[in-house]
């Protein structure tokens, strides 16, 4: 009687484990069936982080060129606080992340004592430097045009007059 329940047992679990596989297979197939592609998820995916990441307002500033003068300075009118410095501008906006932060192996602005060597180079290879990039003996890399191409050259160099005559 022994070997007839274990037959029994061993029967019955076979049927069990048998129709917990048929159910798993009708759920897979229904999730397949009914469920989205990974292209879709992909798209909603990109769609949420586009409107969790847009711009929640902009800055227009009215603009006034009067021209470039000897020193590559060209004016601007903010619509507050009136005429500034397009030079000053520059650097505010993007050359303030490497020289006015601090970083190693970089002149900070104001810092004569870093200055005073490259300014003795001249405005010219200063310029230079500026508009077209260098890495120096420090191994830190300087970007064409600060890493912002669509800068005209004028503008750089207003920028680099700037950082001059904040370091002297």
């Amino acid at each position: 009687m022994n070997k007839e329940q274990d037959q029994i047992f061993v029967q019955n679990f076979i049927i069990i484990l048998v129709m917990l596989l048929g159910m798993i297979a009708i759920f897979v197939i229904i999730a397949r069936t009914l469920g989205t592609s990974e292209v879709t998820i992909a798209k909603q995916r990109a769609e949420r982080i586009a409107e969790e990441t847009r711009p929640i307002g902009s800055v227009r500033l009215a603009r006034r060129t009067t021209g470039v003068t000897a020193s590559s300075q060209t004016e601007v009118t903010d619509a507050e606080t009136g005429p500034v410095d397009i030079g000053q501008k520059i650097y505010s906006g993007l050359c303030f992340s490497c020289h006015g932060t601090g970083l190693p192996n970089i002149p900070q602005l104001g810092n004569t004592a870093e200055w005073t060597d490259r300014i003795a180079q001249g405005t010219g290879l200063l310029y230079e430097h500026a508009i077209r990039g260098f890495t120096g003996a420090s191994g830190m890399p300087m970007p064409p045009k600060g890493g912002n191409v669509t800068l005209t050259d004028d503008e750089v160099k207003s920028a680099v007059d700037y950082m001059i005559a904040k370091s002297q």
